[in-house]
């Protein structure tokens, strides 16, 4: 769902979509799991969680009275009733540890998801005459954006092995190294997170 992305306060609410009584749709009501980045000791009123959502990769934190069979890398299923409301937190204000987690969380979502993201591997074209979709990747240049064209073919790829072999690079890092550049600069265009992850087909 793309609509009301913005984050604001008043607009996150949990994500249980049996919230009937309010005019507003919470922005991640369409979200399936959380997947944890962090928890944190908000004493005295009990244990914070930054995660990702997924499938549409927003970064949020919420309350958790009970930590218990929480863990980092974990997921919860949503809705729960284990977690507060849910609000969006800005990349930059994880903490430490989430900040370390958070490559690592996106590739195993981007695993999770497969065909999502593996479309950008198989559609991305020239974005000018000088400039390929694929250097929107990290370390990707043009000749290596020329090179991946090639081995890709008419044929595309069916998982990120292929591509990881054919190539000789980690597909799944990349496009989530590039993610995360996104989220530091709201700036980036085009915006692979809004292209392939929150826009509905």
């Amino acid at each position: 769902m793309r609509e009301n992305l913005s984050g604001r306060a008043e607009d996150m609410m949990p994500g249980d979509g049996n919230d009937s009584d309010g005019d507003s749709v919470s922005p991640y009501e369409g979200e399936e799991r959380l997947r944890v980045l962090d928890i944190q000791d908000r004493r005295p009123i009990g244990h914070e969680i930054q995660c990702i959502t997924e499938p549409s990769l927003h970064i949020v934190r919420s309350r958790v009275q009970d930590p218990n069979n929480i863990s980092t890398g974990s997921c919860i299923e949503l809705p729960s009733e284990k977690i507060g409301p849910m609000s969006e937190v800005r990349l930059k204000d994880l903490s430490g540890s989430a900040q370390q987690e958070i490559v690592s969380a996106l590739s195993a979502s981007i695993s999770t998801d497969k065909d999502r993201h593996l479309s950008f591997y198989n559609s991305a074209g020239p974005m000018s005459l000088k400039f390929h979709s694929f250097q929107l990747l990290p370390g990707i240049g043009n000749s290596k954006a020329m090179q991946m064209v090639n081995l890709r073919g008419l044929a595309g790829w069916q998982n990120f092995e292929e591509i990881d072999e054919a190539c000789g690079i980690e597909s799944v890092r990349l496009l989530a190294e590039r993610y995360v550049k996104e989220m530091e600069d709201v700036a980036q265009t085009p915006r692979l997170l809004d292209l392939l992850v929150r826009s509905e087909n």
